[in-house]
């Protein structure tokens, strides 16, 4: 049967099988014969992989942030109310930057652009944009996931709701009405791709970034991962959305790039942030060298993510190689909120499934990503005020186990590339090029996928 074909019988879907291995010996592609019960219908379809998880958002997001109430239904959702309050005050002509949400009093920090596509945010009543922002950050998390080669069906459904309660990025994210699982969508639209292609490739990567920089990152890596067009698109795009706001909120586009905004966050070594920079400022304080040590480690976790996710993407193992360098996007911030680390869902779903991974790569993964999913330190660290800065060694351990462990990750695969023969990687590309050509030229085959995404051999 052709690979991505549906199954007459009874409803099944057949996920593909591992192709053949290129010349190196290497597994170019993962996965197995799974298969897969779909409802029937498309309206049945819908329901069960978006709206089994959407119902089950919309009863979990009052408990996540405290002062959320289930009845009368009231979530604190209290970062799309700072949204709420900058695109407001543009609409009345107040600066972005000098308004306050209510109650909290944090200030908007994001560039103009953003203030600019999340425009339809200042009219409507505050209830209706909470339920269509958690049915967008329910589609960005099913979307990813489809992507990622969680089957169709029941599987996705049940996956996506059991996500959005074990794990603390995806639930906090959706808790406090953030944009992290959105960015991630456009980014995987754009790595990840279906058949259904929505825009060119690099768009979505360019958008994200427009919106919170960190992004960025993955245009870099599609420059080394032999993708230049998608990476010019990416910067193209960046650059008119860049540009865009400076035409639309030229003042406020000034203050942004300039650093003339408010503060608006908690400080680097608030436990709460598990960036290289965190680390660096909790073990050796908030000075001249705690700060510089947070950058080089920063730019260290970039570099290498880069590196040895290159070689996972030509070989084959994409969602593993865009989780990498999505995770780094976090490590290598300034400031990374637990909220941030969304990417660790691709990552888990290539840990468990991707078995053409190094089993030690694949145990190490799987344990950062439960740690991730859990973010102990947060249960069990005081974190008022600036209590991290007196932390013992042994709390302060604690409190660095995520940045720890990712740069335990990134060396490791950095030293396991080193002993990888050279040009591997480029050869294995080579190969899984000529294996899709082929089934695309042989009559009665479906053309394959693109690669990550449904009906390709990612899986």
């Amino acid at each position: 049967m052709a690979a991505g074909r549906p199954d007459t019988s009874g409803g099944l879907r057949v996920a593909p099988a591992d192709t053949p291995q290129a010349s190196t010996g290497h597994p170019v592609t993962v996965g197995r014969p799974v298969l897969v019960g779909r409802p029937a219908g498309r309206v049945a379809g819908f329901l069960v992989e978006y709206g089994l998880p959407f119902l089950v958002a919309v009863l979990l997001v009052p408990f996540v942030i405290t002062g959320g109430r289930l009845w009368p239904w009231d979530p604190a959702m209290i970062d799309l109310d700072i949204y709420r309050v900058g695109v407001q005050a543009l609409v009345t002509g107040q600066g972005i930057y000098d308004v306050l949400s209510p109650g909290w009093h944090l200030a908007y920090i994001y560039p103009p652009f953003a203030a600019i596509v999340m425009l339809p945010l200042a009219v409507g009543p505050v209830w209706l944009w909470r339920l269509l922002w958690i049915a967008l950050l329910v589609w960005a998390q099913q979307s990813v996931l489809r992507r990622c080669g969680v089957p169709r069906g029941w599987t996705l459904g049940l996956v996506g709701a059991a996500a959005l309660v074990a794990i603390e990025p995806l639930r906090t994210t959706l808790g406090y009405g953030q944009v992290n699982t959105i960015l991630m969508a456009l980014v995987v639209l754009d790595l990840l791709p279906d058949r259904r292609r929505r825009w060119p490739r690099g768009i979505g990567i360019g958008i994200a970034a427009a919106i919170k920089l960190t992004p960025a990152l993955f245009g870099v890596f599609a420059l080394f991962a032999r993708r230049a067009r998608v990476a010019w698109t990416s910067a193209a795009a960046f650059g008119v959305a860049t540009l865009l706001g400076f035409v639309v909120l030229p003042v406020e586009s000034l203050r942004f790039w300039t650093g003339d905004i408010p503060a608006g966050t908690s400080g680097p070594q608030y436990v709460g942030n598990q960036s290289m920079s965190g680390l660096a400022t909790r073990f050796f304080g908030l000075d001249l060298p705690g700060r510089a040590t947070g950058v080089l480690l920063g730019v260290l976790v970039a570099v290498l993510a880069v590196l040895v996710a290159r070689y996972w993407w030509l070989t084959g193992h994409r969602v593993f190689a865009v989780a990498l360098v999505g995770l780094a996007t976090n490590l290598a911030s300034p400031l990374a909120w637990t909220h941030h680390f969304v990417w660790v869902l691709p990552l888990l779903v290539a840990v468990i499934t991707d078995s053409g991974l190094p089993i030690w790569a694949r145990r190490v993964g799987l344990a950062w990503g439960v740690w991730i999913s859990i973010q102990l330190p947060l249960t069990v660290l005081p974190y008022a005020l600036d209590a991290s800065a007196h932390y013992t060694f042994g709390q302060n351990l604690l409190a660095n186990v995520t940045p720890l462990v990712g740069l335990l990750l990134y060396v490791g695969l950095f030293v396991d590339l080193l002993r990888r023969p050279r040009g591997e990687a480029v050869e294995a590309e080579r190969a899984a090029a000529g294996q899709e050509h082929g089934a695309a030229a042989e009559p009665g085959q479906d053309r394959a996928a693109e690669p990550g995404g449904p009906g390709s051999a990612v899986r």
